[in-house]
């Protein structure tokens, strides 16, 4: 056998475990953009299958440097494990330049749920008063303003809520 020879034969070798490599190469990064969408989408889906509600603002969390971080209330008519009409509390990880959702997860809890509404509203309650109270700071006008504000807007967000979410 000629140099010539074995020097093909080896690169015939070489060119087939490239072939190969690039093969299983292909195959793990189809698996992983698989299993990338499907993280990656669920959350978003759901995000683009609900309303925002014009009387919840957002709240915006501790970004980095690229990333921002929001907590929204949202209205979600579709099904989901036999169940529809729910409030959509959301925590959105956004592009900081774009505002572009990247990430997302939800908590539904049905609009009639008024024991885990009641336990969310305490909770967040109790967050305020220990905010006010470490800063020194009167928690009962701050209370009276948001009740007087839920007060005033509580008739336009029922007609939200009955219009977003078909009761």
């Amino acid at each position: 056998m000629s140099s010539e020879e074995i020097l093909l034969a080896k690169f015939e070798k070489l060119a087939l475990k490239i072939e190969q490599l690039t093969d299983e190469i292909s195959k793990m990064k189809t698996k992983l953009d698989k299993n990338y969408k499907v993280n990656r989408t669920f959350g978003l889906k759901t995000i683009r299958n609900s309303e925002p509600l014009n009387f919840a603002r957002d709240v915006m969390g501790i970004g980095s440097p690229t990333k921002r971080y929001l907590l929204s209330l949202r209205a979600i008519t579709e099904e989901w494990k036999g169940r529809k009409n729910d409030v959509l509390i959301t925590i959105r990880q956004q592009e900081k330049e774009t505002h572009m959702d990247l990430k997302a997860l939800g908590i539904r809890i049905p609009i009639s749920d008024i024991k885990n509404i009641s336990i969310l509203a305490k909770q967040i309650l109790s967050l305020l008063y220990i905010s006010c109270e470490l800063r020194g700071i009167e928690i009962n006008e701050i209370l009276r303003e948001i009740i007087t504000e839920i007060n005033n807007e509580g008739h336009k967000m029922i007609q939200e809520i009955k219009q977003k979410l078909i009761l």
